[in-house]
C-alpha cells in the first residue's frame, strides 16, 4: 500500500491520478481532483473529496464500486448495488443492472427515446425498473389517456361508465348521470337544403332567402332514442316554409307521415328516433 501526501499533476486532458488496485483518496485543505480513472475494485471518498471534485468524467470498471456524490458524467460498465445512497447530478449511463431495494425518487421527469406523453416508470416481469408506454388491448388496465399539460388530457378510445361491457359508442353512461355544470350540445346553422346527420343535435334554420328542406338520416343509422331539435332561427318559416322529411325510404315516417312542415315564424320541432324506421315528435 502506498500513501501519497504531495500534490500530483498531469498534462491537460489526461487524468490527474491513475491507479491500479484498491484506491482510497484523502484531499488536502486546498487540493482538487480533476479526473480519476480506476481499474481496481474499490473507490471510497474520505473527508468530502467528492464534493470538492471539479466537473469531469469518472469511469469505473472494477467489481465492487461505491459511489457517492458525483458532479460530472458517470459511466459504469458493471452493475451497481448497495444499501447506501447513489446521487448523480449530471448524465448517468448504466451498462448493466441497477438494483434498488428502497424508494426511487426522480428530481425531474423521465426522458429518453421512449419517453413522451403518457410514458411511465414500471416494473417488468424480470423485476427491472423500465420506462414504458401505454399499449391497449382487451382487458388491459393501461392508461388510455394522453396528457397534454398539467390540467388537460385526451383519449381516442371509447369509454363505458357504469358497466364492464365493451363500449359501443365513444361515451356510454350506464345508470343515472349527474352533471354539476352546464351542458353543451352541437348546433349547426343552415340557410339552404341540408341532410341532417347523426352527429347533429340543434339544427337552426334561416329561410329568409327561400324555403328550406331538411332530410333526416336513415332511422336505422341513428340510435334508439336519439333526438334532434329543429328551430326557425330566422323567423321566416311563415313565408318560406321549413320542411322536414324522412331519408327517402318509403317505410320511414314522421308521426306516420312522410314529412312535417314548419309554417309559423320561429317555430320549432323536436324529434326522436326508434333506431329502426320511425321518427316521433315530442
Amino acid at each position: 500500500m502506498a500513501i501519497i501526501t504531495s500534490k500530483l499533476s498531469a498534462s491537460a486532458g489526461a487524468p490527474n491520478l491513475q491507479l491500479v488496485g484498491n484506491v482510497k483518496l484523502r484531499r488536502s485543505a486546498t487540493g482538487r481532483v480533476r479526473g480519476l480513472s480506476a481499474t481496481g475494485s474499490y473507490f471510497s471518498d474520505d473527508s468530502g473529496l467528492a464534493t470538492d471534485m471539479q466537473p469531469g468524467k469518472l469511469t469505473l470498471t472494477g467489481g465492487s464500486t461505491a459511489l457517492e456524490i458525483i458532479t460530472g458524467d458517470v459511466v459504469v460498465g458493471g452493475g451497481i448495488s448497495g444499501s447506501g445512497t447513489l446521487q448523480a447530478v449530471g448524465a448517468t449511463t448504466l451498462g448493466n443492472t441497477l438494483n434498488v431495494t428502497g424508494a426511487v425518487t426522480l428530481a425531474g421527469p423521465a426522458s429518453g427515446s421512449a419517453a413522451g406523453n403518457g410514458s411511465f416508470l414500471a416494473v417488468n416481469s424480470a423485476g427491472l425498473l423500465v420506462l414504458d408506454t401505454p399499449a391497449g388491448g382487451a382487458g388491459s388496465s393501461t392508461d388510455i389517456f394522453t396528457t397534454v399539460d398539467a390540467s388537460s388530457a385526451y383519449t381516442t378510445s371509447s369509454i363505458n361508465v357504469g358497466s364492464s361491457d365493451t363500449p359501443a359508442n365513444p361515451l356510454a353512461v350506464i345508470g343515472i348521470s349527474e352533471l354539476s355544470g352546464g351542458v353543451i350540445h352541437k348546433r349547426v346553422h343552415k340557410t339552404a337544403h341540408y341532410t341532417v346527420t347523426t352527429a347533429d343535435y340543434y339544427v337552426g334554420v334561416d329561410s329568409s332567402g327561400g324555403a328550406v328542406t331538411l332530410t333526416l338520416p336513415a332511422a336505422a343509422a341513428a340510435l334508439d332514442g336519439q333526438t334532434w331539435i329543429i328551430k326557425d332561427e330566422g323567423g321566416s318559416a311563415n313565408s318560406n316554409n321549413i320542411t322536414v322529411t324522412g331519408s327517402g325510404v318509403d317505410a320511414e315516417t314522421i308521426e306516420g307521415t312522410n314529412k312535417v312542415v314548419l309554417e309559423s315564424a320561429y317555430g320549432a320541432l323536436s324529434l326522436y328516433c326508434d333506431g329502426g324506421t320511425k321518427f316521433f315528435v315530442y
